[in-house]
């Protein structure tokens, strides 16, 4: 939450180059997703209150799970895509072009934000939807619901990943 609390409040380190054309817009989603992230974080919480074992706990579970598989999705597919970028297939990402940039400056810009994707942005997504998938299957008390929660959160992350491949294979533009 720390990066999208310092960008909603106007800073700009690790935001693309075209960020930088829509201001009043990429801090008005940094509010959101900030936001986003406590909600999260108090939901976490909840499963540590004795009430919460009064609550189905698919209920409870479900939006953890959503995240969980959504971080890990995302980290893993910007890890191999920054990765391909950084090694030069640069038809691995469709970064937006900002008018008052030279090519050679554009390239520059493009090349940095993949090196924080790959070296801090996608860590931390991988980070957060372990922690919230570790959390999740805490709760759950056997061990059979444990391996249940593991395997269809492996398959989830295959799934949007190999989404997100087709896609990408398809020359399909998706923002998430």
């Amino acid at each position: 939450m720390a990066f999208h609390l310092y960008w909603a409040v106007g800073g700009t380190w690790g935001l693309p180059p075209a960020a930088a054309l829509r201001p009043t817009e990429t801090q008005a989603a940094n509010w959101l997703v900030s936001a986003i992230e406590v909600i999260g974080a108090l939901w976490v919480l909840t499963l540590l209150h004795p009430a919460a074992r009064r609550v189905p706990s698919w209920l409870l579970l479900s939006p953890l799970w959503i995240a969980a598989a959504v971080c890990v999705s995302h980290a893993v597919f910007g890890i191999i895509t920054k990765s391909l970028y950084l090694g030069g297939v640069h038809e691995a990402v469709d970064f937006p072009t900002v008018p008052e940039l030279s090519a050679s400056e554009m390239a520059d810009a493009n090349h940095l934000a993949a090196v924080h994707d790959l070296l801090v942005f996608e860590p931390c997504f991988l980070i957060q939807g372990v922690v919230l998938a570790m959390a999740a299957r805490q709760y759950l008390r056997t061990p059979a619901h444990r391996r249940l929660w593991t395997w269809t959160l492996v398959v989830a992350v295959a799934l949007i990943t190999l989404f997100g491949a087709v896609l990408a294979f398809a020359d399909a533009k998706v923002a998430i």
